[in-house]
């Protein structure tokens, strides 16, 4: 009889009890179908079960431990990847929390002659307004410094959220 056949008439309750007893995983199934109560009544006998353990001396004491017979394998520890991108993250809005920062108090004026060339006509004040820094060479791309503007309100508001995110730890 194939193990198929076993299981089917498991199910339909017409299971020689010998087989039973002679395969532990088909008890198994029947003492969960049926109840170990409902088997001891039909004078099923549980089939021996192998040991999940072995029996190892303690050194020189009087008694015994039992020890698993499979290893407990250990986890490995979890290396945390989000550090490295975290940093990143922090270290570039720091940067460029610090160059609006430049640009507002002192300006990039100052530092990188950026369109005072001999021939140009425009006079570069200070402080680079940054929504038109595409055309960095007109006189309305230029203002005093100290003048905080959306944009760099904005900026800088926005850059500063990340870089307390970052700094969070999960």
């Amino acid at each position: 009889m194939t193990p198929l056949d076993e299981i089917k008439n498991l199910l339909d309750g017409t299971v020689d009890p010998e087989n039973l007893e002679d395969d532990l995983e088909l008890y198994e199934m029947a003492e969960s179908i049926y109840g170990r109560d409902a088997l001891e009544e039909m004078g099923v006998e549980a089939p021996e079960r192998p040991s999940e353990s072995i029996v190892q001396p303690n050194g020189d004491s009087k008694h015994e431990v039992q020890m698993p017979t499979n290893p407990i394998s250990v986890a490995p520890p979890n290396v945390e990847s989000e550090g490295g991108r975290n940093g990143v993250v922090f270290f570039l809005t720091l940067f460029l929390t610090a160059l609006i920062l430049i640009n507002t108090s002192i300006g990039f004026g100052s530092v990188l002659p950026l369109c005072d060339s001999p021939n140009s006509e425009t006079i570069c004040e200070d402080k680079l307004v940054l929504s038109e820094i595409t055309d960095y060479q007109s006189p309305d791309s230029w203002t005093e410094p100290l003048q905080l503007d959306l944009v760099d309100g904005i900026l800088l508001a926005i850059l500063t959220i990340l870089m307390v995110f970052s700094l969070r730890k999960k």
